[in-house]
């Protein structure tokens, strides 16, 4: 039974070592120091969430959590994210890991910037 046991045992301790196998055990992406991604700001089912268009390849749509972020400005004047409204464009900061959700969710926001729309020169 011990014999039995410790074959068993040392099955599943060598289960993914094999090179096949070695990116299943390690699916959290790699966190990078920061990065920032603008997109428009909507909230949908109480969720905080930017879409981002104009990437090339298609649009993406991401959730964020806008009440645990740092700091959150409009103007360079702190503000709170129930201020942000519908349609803004935004500019966050985050630690450049994003959750394997669905929808995507961009974790450990650090800073949100509403962002001033271009005027149209006429």
């Amino acid at each position: 039974m011990k014999s039995f046991l410790f074959a068993a045992l040392s099955l599943v301790s060598g289960f993914g070592k094999d090179s096949e196998q070695e990116g299943i055990h390690n699916l959290e992406i790699e966190k990078s120091s920061e990065q920032i991604i603008e997109g428009r700001y909507a909230l949908v089912n109480n969720l905080c969430t930017l879409s981002v268009r104009d990437t090339g390849t298609e649009d993406y749509l991401y959730t964020f959590d806008g009440q645990q972020a740092k700091t959150v400005y409009r103007n360079k004047e702190p503000i709170s994210i129930d201020e942000v409204r519908d349609g803004e464009l935004l500019r966050i900061t985050y630690d450049g890991t994003i959750a394997l959700e669905y929808p995507p969710r961009l974790n450990n926001v650090s800073k949100i910037e509403v962002l001033e729309e271009e005027k149209d020169p006429k």
